[in-house]
């Protein structure tokens, strides 16, 4: 997914964020201050990374920085758009696999919290900004955040995904879905901020514990026939 993130970047950016290069070493450029970001936040809290740090990550001046991107706060808007991007694609991927046909839905939930314990995993450092960030916004101006806005197409998605079983459609399944999201949401966001354990996030058993947890608050029996070493 890093990689997908990165050549999405090769494409035109929001002209309210970015200066559209060019020539083909500028387009360049852009990727590689991309990247640069994905790997210091991967490492480092947002705050303490400034555009110097970003510029000499890639052996390029502030100056070409700033032929790039108007400021480090549009730069990081671009990173979380791009992100959103992505997952979204990885999401749309997801449901539209054929291994969705003929599951139970023991098996899809686990898929499903593998999935978002992967994305989470992979992005932790820029989820851990973008979650800085919003802290530090008044509510209305967060549910902007395409961040935000990919977490409500992703309850929606599993939602949907779920009604295909009868006793998971109507509204009361839906509200318990959208808690069961609700929940794994927050632990994810736990684990990117302070990963307090006992079973962290990079942890192989935690999609499968998780995915448990949330069958048993659904009342999902566990397939064992999955969760065999």
């Amino acid at each position: 997914m890093q990689e997908e993130l990165v050549q999405k970047a090769a494409g035109t950016l929001p002209a309210q964020h970015a200066v559209a290069p060019k020539r083909p070493r500028g387009q360049e450029r852009q990727q590689a201050l991309i990247e640069a970001g994905l790997q210091l936040t991967a490492s480092r809290r947002w705050s303490e990374v400034t555009v110097s740090d970003i510029a000499q990550a890639i052996g390029c001046s502030v100056g070409t920085f700033y032929t790039r991107f108007h400021n480090k706060e549009a730069y990081f808007a671009v990173l979380q758009q791009l992100l959103a991007e992505v997952l979204q694609q990885r999401l749309d991927a997801f449901h539209a696999a054929p291994e969705r046909e003929g599951e139970t839905p023991a098996q899809f939930l686990q898929a499903w919290v593998g999935l978002m314990v992967h994305s989470f995993r992979l992005h932790r450092g820029l989820y851990a900004a973008a979650l800085g960030q919003t802290q530090q916004q008044p509510r209305d101006a967060n549910t902007a955040h395409p961040l935000a806005k990919l977490r409500l197409v992703t309850r929606g998605r599993l939602v949907a995904a779920m009604a295909r079983w009868p006793q998971w459609q109507g509204e009361v399944a839906a509200a318990r879905l959208g808690f069961a999201h609700q929940m794994l949401h927050g632990l994810l966001v736990s684990a990117v901020l302070t990963d307090p354990g006992p079973v962290r996030l990079d942890e192989a058993a935690l999609v499968a514990q998780t995915a448990e947890a949330l069958g048993a608050y659904l009342g999902i029996a566990p397939d064992h026939r999955d969760n065999q070493p």
